[in-house]
């Protein structure tokens, strides 16, 4: 079991490294917005966590694909980053929207093109440690809308 999970870890840090070198970036509507778009595939289990089980980390499943919602803090900035993910598994492209809800504020960035087989994930930074505040990922499109579970400390 050891050697299978080594392995796994192996192959899928090779992916990660060739899609962070291979992934376009584009800037996204709003001041301190980000988007990145890679092929890194987003598993989550069915209690909305995502490996390792980090309270600052949920997810929801979805029946084409996974929308994740992270924060972590920029001591070196005196920031927090939220992150809010969309991993496309399967299914025809949509146009969608990603977001978060942080201290009762909703964000949505601008609406961009997801296929299969891709993730498209938007950040937002905010001033100070807010690690420890709720917030969720959302995610918009013309076929409706999803969040994942609170994401706190």
């Amino acid at each position: 079991m050891a050697e299978k999970v080594l392995f796994r870890a192996a192959v899928t840090a090779v992916v990660t490294l060739a899609a962070i070198a291979t992934a376009p970036v584009a800037m996204a509507a709003g001041t301190g917005d980000t988007g990145e778009v890679s092929v890194q595939a987003i598993s989550c289990d069915s209690s909305g966590w995502l490996p390792g089980g980090d309270p600052r980390e949920r997810c929801t499943s979805l029946g084409n694909g996974v929308l994740a919602h992270s924060k972590r803090r920029n001591s070196d900035l005196n920031t927090t980053v939220l992150r809010t993910s969309y991993y496309k598994r399967e299914g025809t492209a949509i146009s969608a929207q990603l977001g978060r809800n942080y201290n009762g504020s909703t964000v949505y960035a601008a609406a961009t093109t997801i296929s299969s087989g891709a993730t498209v994930s938007k950040s937002w930074s905010v001033s100070g440690d807010k690690t420890c505040l709720n917030s969720v990922g959302l995610l918009k499109y013309s076929g409706g809308s999803y969040q994942t579970p609170v994401a706190h400390c």
